[in-house]
C-alpha cells in the first residue's frame, strides 16, 4: 500500500504488498514561520519507533530532492535526516538510509529514530530496517513535496 494524504498533513512510504502496515509516516504536528514539527513513525512489522522532530523551512523539499529517482543503480545510497540527534538539540531526530541490497536493485531502508531527551538526559530510540520498492519511494517523494508546498502556503 502506498498512501499520500496531504489534506490530513501526513505522508506514508510503505512496502507494496505488505500484510502488516509496515513503513514510514511523517505527520505535520504544527508549523510557524521558521520551523515545522513533524512526527516520524516507522514500523517494520516487528519493531518500530516514533519521535517528534523539528525541521526548518524547505527541509521537506530538500529531502524530496535527495530521494528523487532512487535507486539509480545498484550502488546508489541516499540518506536524509530530520531533526537532530543528541541532548544538546531540541526535539528528536530521525534518519533514513536507503540502499540497494543486491545487483537487481532490491532496496532497503535503515532508520534510526530518537526521541527528545527528558529531564534526566535520557531518550528513547529505535533502529530498524525494512525492504522498500522504488514506487513507494516515488510516492513518498511526492508526498514530501506536497507537505513542503503546504508549509510554504502557511507562511504566505
Amino acid at each position: 500500500m502506498i498512501a499520500v494524504d496531504v489534506n490530513a498533513g501526513h505522508v506514508l512510504m510503505t512496502n507494496l504488498g505488505s500484510t502488516m502496515e509496515a513503513g514510514f509516516q511523517l505527520t505535520v504536528i504544527w508549523g510557524d514561520a521558521d520551523v515545522t514539527r513533524i512526527r516520524v513513525s516507522a514500523w517494520n512489522g516487528l519493531f518500530g519507533g516514533t519521535a517528534d522532530v523539528h525541521v526548518g523551512i524547505g527541509r521537506l523539499g530538500e529531502a524530496a530532492a535527495q530521494l528523487e529517482g532512487f535507486p539509480k543503480d545498484p550502488s546508489d545510497v541516499r540518506e536524509v535526516i530530520f531533526g537532530a540527534f543528541g541532548p544538546e538539540y531540541a526535539g528528536g531526530g530521525a534518519s533514513m538510509r536507503l540502499h540497494c541490497v543486491d545487483g537487481a536493485g532490491h532496496s532497503s531502508v535503515d532508520s534510526r529514530i530518537e526521541s527528545d531527551y527528558d529531564s534526566l538526559r535520557k531518550a528513547q530510540s529505535a533502529v530498524l530496517s525494512l525492504p522498500i520498492e522504488a514506487a513507494a519511494v516515488d510516492s513518498f517523494v511526492e508526498g514530501l513535496r506536497c507537505l513542503n508546498a503546504e508549509k510554504k502556503a502557511w507562511r504566505a
